[in-house]
């Protein structure tokens, strides 16, 4: 049996939320990108349209999952800005959503305790990196100290 597709996937945020779309001429730079991410397919949106839809906190319900699912692959993409700025604008999500959208919430609390290992690990093998830094900087010192005698 083939599996179902999400036919949310081939519909646009105006078309899910019930929303007019905006028409050029747009105010904004800002309003042009979220109008163009809104009458977008959600199947079709880029990452920087679910980053930039999620900090603008429209129709969370259907990107934040999509958001997830790029944070999966790597929790610390840099999609616009810097890296990390999709799991930040996740991050800055109204408490009010999380309530109503628990199984969200415990996928991006496992992404962001996997993250927190991960650092944990990379700390632990962190002073056998920097002691390549001392030993370096000694044999400098000493080959520094042995020119000028």
């Amino acid at each position: 049996m083939k599996p179902r597709r999400n036919l949310d996937e081939d519909r646009t945020l105006n078309v899910l939320l019930g929303w007019k779309a905006d028409q050029p001429p747009y105010p904004t730079s800002l309003v042009e990108r979220a109008s163009i991410a809104l009458a977008t397919p959600l199947r079709d949106l880029t990452r920087e349209q679910v980053r930039l839809l999620v900090s603008q906190g429209f129709g969370l319900e259907f990107v934040v999952p999509k958001a997830i699912s790029i944070l999966v692959e790597n929790p610390l993409i840099g999609v616009t800005f810097y890296d990390g700025d999709l799991l930040m604008s996740c991050l800055k999500i109204s408490q009010e959503f999380w309530m109503e959208n628990q199984g969200l919430w415990m996928e991006l609390d496992g992404i962001l305790r996997s993250l927190d290992q991960t650092m944990s690990d990379i700390g632990k093998h962190r002073p056998q990196f920097e002691s390549a830094w001392e030993v370096w900087n000694s044999q400098d010192a000493s080959r520094t100290s042995s020119k000028n005698v």
